[in-house]
């Protein structure tokens, strides 16, 4: 009892430690505290300190002192001594005595909206909990991939090698060819986690990590909303909307809590970093601060650093927000932009970019900055589902009471300057962005899956939908008041209906989205099995496992640790029969017909000698069979030997 609780405290612990504490010290050096409120502040520590950390990761990484408890420790101790003395410095050179005085007066927000604000956040963790409770042991595929590289650099010290193996034409196992589809910043402070804290990696470690991200996200959009709407009289009611849609009406709703319990580890940071990073551009460009402008581009960076898919939708929404504050302000725009270039020029600025290139050519080129890489997502679609959504199909996706709301919302968001000409740009930008390249990525030249794109859509989508539903209250309270046209009982049916309808669309969302079953009996007996084996594995054996039908098979190479793609798998039955391209089909015969001539040449090409399936479907071909012993025997998973 005493073990586990001193577990629990130290993980806990070790996520303020790495998830907080090195935002706090780089707000305090760059004094950013002076620029947002609390609870800008509260969120920007943990989108900075996801950033700093794996900077910090890779620069360990590529020193001798390897990536250790003690080196990750050390650095992060030392970088936030760092930030510390170039604040006392700075405060003793300017006579400051305190920060907290200088911070910028926040406007506030009511008694009764704090209530509410809390209110919805814990609505948004107990629909959350209801979800988990069935979710929160690790399975999923993709969770599973990620945390083989995290533990590999545990293991190591190293910087993970992104490779694998394949089965050639000529029926052996190939040597190791790069892997494109990680990116580092995905796995490093995963690692720093688990190495400070001890935690082991087939457990709720990695989920709650991820579920923490996008509880954060919620905020993110909270405060974005807040920034977007400022100079709005109902900025706080605008915003609290936008987080009862993006917050209770979206906590499971596919594909959000399905990213965080499958592990979609580059999508969940990047949900969080690309609404952060554009707080920080908004500002930068309404007030025309470069320190801000720098701050900004080291999130960018980050992202850069954690999901190639997300850096090249911010790329986008970067791109359309700019065609579209041009479009909507042709007469200033020759001057903003000599006033963009000389913020872009200023010492904090070119600090930052300089870091940037350090660091991608001395440090770490991220894998996907390749010839081969950059070909597979840009250019025409490739395949039948990088060739666009269906209306019906982005609608589903945003759900279809805030896609309604949002469509209306962007129109008349053409037409409201007073929100401000940087803000109004930001918001159509971002949407339209998403849109086009969910619809016709064909326009855009991007080739790249467009149900992934379109997932980002949601959150712009419940901000716009929520400044609507905030305008439609307000004019209903207005003509009540002033008992005009429309009867007042008229008036506030239609209301009701409104919020009934984004309400019940919501919850049915997240209906869809609840697990009926769980698999973690059959998974934990997935894991009993593969430490079985790998306490009687010698160094030539090779194991071929069951995708299609074992639970939580992606975490067995986690038990071996020989490998990427060790032990070898039989992927989907459809894998195999792509006519795009040339399939091997070893993975398939060994399990499928182990008994025939195909399945002979692979056994001695690959020299497979242990088979992980499941017994309930597969076991009465190994069974009938001289040349396979089973050796391990359980309801959900079966092992047998080829004997030689």
């Amino acid at each position: 009892m005493l073990d586990f609780i001193s577990s629990q405290f130290a993980f806990y612990l070790t996520l303020i430690l790495v998830l907080f504490v090195p935002g706090i010290f780089l707000i305090l050096a760059t004094r950013m505290y002076k620029e947002f409120s609390l609870l800008e502040l509260f969120v920007l520590t943990f989108g900075s300190s996801i950033a700093i950390v794996d900077f910090l990761v890779i620069f360990l990484g590529r020193t001798p002192l390897h990536i250790t408890r003690a080196s990750v420790l050390g650095g992060i101790v030392a970088f936030c001594a760092t930030c510390w003395a170039l604040e006392r410095n700075y405060r003793k050179k300017n006579s400051i005595t305190t920060p907290r005085a200088e911070q910028i007066p926040e406007t506030k927000i009511s008694r009764r909206s704090t209530l509410l604000v809390v209110l919805l956040l814990f609505l948004t963790i107990f629909i959350k909990t209801i979800y988990f409770k069935d979710a929160i042991f690790p399975t999923a595929t993709d969770l599973g991939h990620h945390m083989y590289w995290t533990k590999a650099m545990v293991a190591t010290g190293q910087l993970p090698k992104y490779e694998k193996v394949d089965i050639g034409a000529d029926l052996t196992i190939g040597k190791p060819q790069p892997i494109a589809d990680f990116i580092i910043g995905e796995h490093l402070f995963f690692a720093a986690i688990a190495l400070i804290s001890g935690a082991e990696f087939v457990s709720a470690f990695p989920v709650l990590v991820l579920l923490l991200v996008h509880l954060m996200t919620v905020l993110a959009i909270f405060i974005l909303t807040r920034s977007f709407f400022k100079n709005s009289k109902h900025r706080n009611t605008i915003a609290i909307t936008a987080l009862f849609l993006i917050g209770p009406l979206f906590a499971i709703a596919s594909p959000q809590a399905k990213f965080i319990s499958g592990g979609v580890i580059g999508n969940d940071v990047g949900n969080l970093l690309i609404p952060l990073t554009m707080l920080l551009y908004l500002k930068a460009f309404i007030e025309n601060k470069a320190s801000v402008f720098a701050y900004a581009l080291f999130l960018s960076l980050g992202l850069a650093y954690t999901h190639h898919l997300s850096t090249f939708v911010f790329i986008f929404l970067a791109l359309f927000s700019i065609i579209t504050y041009a479009a909507l302000n042709t007469k200033t725009i020759l001057d903003d932009l000599r006033g963009w270039i000389q913020m872009a020029t200023k010492p904090a600025v070119l600090a930052v970019l300089a870091f940037g290139m350090i660091f991608v050519f001395f440090f770490y080129m991220p894998t996907y900055l390749n010839t081969k890489a950059i070909n597979t997502a840009v250019g025409a679609p490739s395949k039948a589902t990088r060739t666009g959504l269906t209306l019906d199909q982005l609608k589903s996706t945003a759900g279809e009471a805030r896609y309604a709301f949002a469509i209306i919302g962007i129109l008349l968001l053409f037409f409201m300057k007073k929100i401000g000409k940087y803000n109004q740009a930001f918001l159509i930008g971002w949407t339209l962005a998403l849109t086009l390249m969910s619809l016709r990525p064909d326009w855009l030249f991007v080739d790249i899956p467009s149900n992934r794109i379109a997932s980002y859509i949601v959150y712009p989508v419940s901000i716009i939908a929520a400044f609507l539903l905030v305008v439609i209250l307000t004019e209903l309270k207005s003509k009540i008041k002033n008992k005009n046209y429309l009867n007042p009982i008229f008036l506030l049916v239609t209301f009701f209906l409104f919020m009934s309808f984004v309400s019940t669309n919501g919850l049915y969302d997240n209906a869809q989205g609840l697990n009926l079953t769980s698999s973690s009996n059959e998974a934990l007996q997935t894991y009993a099995a593969s430490g079985y084996l790998a306490d009687k594995l010698s160094s030539n054996d090779i194991v071929l496992k069951d995708h299609n039908y074992l639970a939580g098979d992606s975490w067995i190479k986690l038990f071996f640790m020989k490998g990427y793609n060790y032990p070898l798998s039989r992927g989907y039955f459809k894998r195999y029969e792509d006519t795009t391209k040339t399939r091997e089909q070893c993975t398939n015969f060994m399990i499928s017909a182990p008994n025939g001539t195909e399945a002979a040449q692979c056994f001695a090409g690959t020299h497979t000698d242990f088979l992980m399936i499941d017994p309930k479907i597969d076991s009465e071909q190994f069974k009938h069979s001289a040349k396979f012993w089973q050796v391990y025997s359980s309801d959900a998973v079966g092992i047998f030997y080829k004997a030689l």
